[in-house]
């Protein structure tokens, strides 16, 4: 099993490709970087977490109609995690900063709070909160 260390405030902590074919991405960056992939035992839905020398690095999911509506026209892309104390917090700090709120606030069981977020020029990432 890779290990997981809660990671510091505003340390960048988890990449992750949201794809519209788990199964190519797969493939791909294995048969390019030699990625384990292992299905998570944090959640029951598929999602692949990359364990990269001995570590949890990152992870893949596949886009669903979940989504929303327009869930197809979603297209593939990597998100990178800033680790937050408290994200509800730093929500507000985002707004008073500039920043946009894409997703708001939730739950993830077994991981923590999230959320997507842009700063002022447009670029995506998203804050969490681990579970102590």
């Amino acid at each position: 099993m890779a290990e997981f260390t809660i990671p510091k405030h505003g340390e960048i902590c988890w990449r992750e490709l949201n794809t519209q074919n788990i199964d190519a991405a797969k493939t791909f960056y294995q048969g390019l970087f030699g990625w384990n992939l292992e299905q998570s035992k944090a959640t029951e839905t598929q999602y692949e977490e990359i364990h990269f020398n001995g570590e949890a690095v990152g992870g893949m999911m596949q886009i669903t109609n979940e989504w929303g509506e327009n869930w197809q026209k979603i297209p593939s892309a990597w998100m990178s995690y800033i680790a937050v104390e408290n994200c509800d917090e730093t929500l507000e700090k985002i707004k008073a900063n500039g920043g946009d709120i894409c997703v708001p606030a939730f739950d993830a069981p077994n991981v923590g709070r999230m959320s997507v977020v842009k700063d002022p020029s447009g670029a995506a990432f998203s804050i969490i909160q681990f579970i102590q």
